[in-house]
Order: C-alpha cells, then structure tokens, then sequence
C-alpha cells in the first residue's frame, strides 16, 4: 500500500548539494519521551493519508498502533516496544497529513534540512526519502527490543538535570561512576543548562542527589530504558548487524548528525549514525546551531508534542518555532506555517 506524502520506496542518486530552490526551514522530529495519551487521534480523525499511514504500520508490526497511541495510558506508551513505532507512527501520519493539506490547496514547504532528536532521526529519514516507512518500523521494532532486553537484565533509567552547565554534569557523572558494572554518563545535551544522564539505576540515582545538592533541577524521566552511552556499545554492535542488509538510500535534502552536527548526505553516512547511535550522546544544541549556520531561520516540529519546538525557542529567541501538534481544532492547517514558506 502506496501511503501519501510518504515515498514507498527510497530514491538513489547523487549526494545533494546546496541548491538555492530551498526554503529557509528545517523540519524536525522527536523521539522517546514525546508520547501521549491520545497522541495522533486528531490527524487520524481529519486525514485520509494519516490513516493509511496508520493502517500500515498496524499491518506490518502486527500490533493495533492506533488503539496504543489513542486508548493505551501513560504507563503502557512508556513500555519501549510500544513507544517508538508509536511514535514513528505519528510523526509519519502528521507529516503525510501536512503534505496531503498542501497539496489540495496548491503549496508546499521545501525544507532546508532534517533533523531529528535521537528516535526521531528514523522518522526523519523517512521523510527525505532515504528509508521506506516499513524499513523504520523494522529498524524501531528492533532497536527497541534490543534496550528492552537491556533494561530487564540490568535496572537502568534517565534523568533531566536543568540549570547545571554540560561541564558540571559531566564533573557528577564520574563522581556517581563505581564501576564499569554501575555507572551513569550524559546522554543527550539538550540546552547549554539542560542535560539527560543515563545509565545504571543506583548510579543514576547518586547522580541525581548530587545534581540537587548543587542547585539542580531533577527530573527522572518516565521511560524504562537507557540509551546513548558507552554502556551500550553491545546492543549498538548487535543493532548494526541487525540492519545490515536494509537499504538506506542517500536523503534528499541532509539529515543533521545527533553525534557530530554533520550534514548526513549519503546513505552510507546515515547508516553509520544508526549503527552508532545507541552508545553515542546526541548533541542537540549543536544540532540545531548547525541547522542556523545552514541558514535555517523557522524550525517545524512534526511529531507529537511540542519539545523540540521549545528547546529550539530556548536557544535562540529570534528564530521562528511551529510545532505541527499544537493545532486545536484542524490538524494542520495551512496558517500554521509561515505564509512565505508555504507556496
């Protein structure tokens, strides 16, 4: 089944070069810690190609994503295996949706970049057509039965730690490291005071007690996993392996690298930042600062929830921020995006 808005199989080709006939703007999608409740209901209710999106996804992982995504409660969306193809899922059906709406009306966005926080780098990918969305559902489906299998073997966890500098985070990570067998890295640097830990769960629990007594603002975050640190260099080997064989053709605008803010031209390029995802920190205030030097000015979040969007905001008050889920009434309407991008 050929879902809109939504190549169904990637286009190979030349690199991509920096061609003028680009819009300033960079679309952007989230990862784990985005679900909701109630995620993707109101596309589904309003666009004929966000249900196809998730009728597919149902089809092929074999498991009722609608129902999950709009009947499933905090605790079962926070079970990983069901997080991120939920995740994916909406991300993709908003982003048909956006393409469905433009196209009745005679418009469209050219965006600049992609980017996308952690998980979100596989919707991305879908949307510059350098992975079909049964290729992502694959690749999810075991990414998050590999960190599932960790977590039940070893108690591991996730914290936010906000007002710290990345210096003074790191500085706790190694005070609150035992051992090779219980130790807590920095996962995602999000903002310059805003930082995620991970690692085992009494080392990411002294971690959390020393971020306070420094004046810190704790926030141990509702997912059961770990992910981004040295401490998964196995499951990133094993992860490798496991999409050997699934082609990733080159995107069709560049993807931003969570590890190095390089531009991901090539499926070469891209397939290595999923082999080495999983044990690597993502560095989204580089991201997005890279994105701006490439003469992004307006950031589009598409995807449940509106996270990146605020942390975009954060960064840089003059840049102009959507998030694609805000919408109350019509999901996607055209106002929401700037008049000057949408043509």
């Amino acid at each position: 089944m050929e879902v809109r808005g939504v190549t169904d199989t990637p286009t190979t080709g030349t690199a991509p070069t920096d061609e003028p006939d680009t819009d300033p703007l960079a679309l952007l999608f989230p990862g784990q810690g985005s679900q909701a409740p109630g995620m993707g209901r109101r596309v589904f209710e309003h666009s004929g190609a966000a249900r196809e999106v998730f009728a597919e996804a149902s089809e092929y992982t074999h498991l009722d994503i609608a129902a999950i995504c709009f009947e499933g409660d905090a605790d079962s969306l926070a079970e990983t295996t069901y997080t991120q193809p939920a995740v994916v899922t909406t991300s993709i059906a908003i982003i048909a949706a956006m393409r469905e709406k433009l196209h009745e009306v005679g418009q469209r966005v050219r965006p600049r970049l992609f980017g996308g926080h952690s998980l979100g780098l596989f919707s991305a990918a879908v949307a510059a057509e350098a992975l079909t969305f049964r290729d992502a559902l694959f690749m999810v489906l075991e990414r998050s039965k590999l960190m599932s299998s960790f977590n039940s073997a070893r108690p591991v966890g996730m914290a936010s730690i906000i007002g710290l500098d990345a210096e003074a985070v790191r500085a706790i990570c190694v005070d609150a490291t035992l051992s090779p067998a219980d130790r807590v890295d920095v996962a995602n640097y999000n903002l310059d005071n805003q930082t995620v830990i991970s690692g085992d769960l009494a080392a990411l629990e002294r971690g959390m007690e020393r971020a306070r007594a420094q004046q810190g603002k704790v926030i141990q975050l509702k997912v059961k996993v770990s992910s981004h640190t040295p401490l998964h260099v196995d499951q990133a080997q094993a992860f490798a392996q496991m999409i050997h064989e699934v082609p990733i053709a080159d995107p069709q605008r560049p993807i931003v690298s969570n590890r190095s803010s390089e531009l991901l031209r090539t499926g070469a390029e891209l397939r290595l930042e999923f082999e080495q995802q999983l044990c690597s920190p993502v560095y989204w205030a580089d991201n997005v600062r890279r994105m701006c030097r490439e003469g992004v000015d307006t950031f589009v979040e598409v995807g449940p929830g509106h996270v990146l969007a605020r942390m975009v905001k954060r960064i840089s008050d003059s840049l102009i921020t959507v998030s694609l889920d805000d919408a109350e009434v019509e999901p996607i309407p055209i106002s929401i995006l700037p008049a000057e991008l949408a043509r």
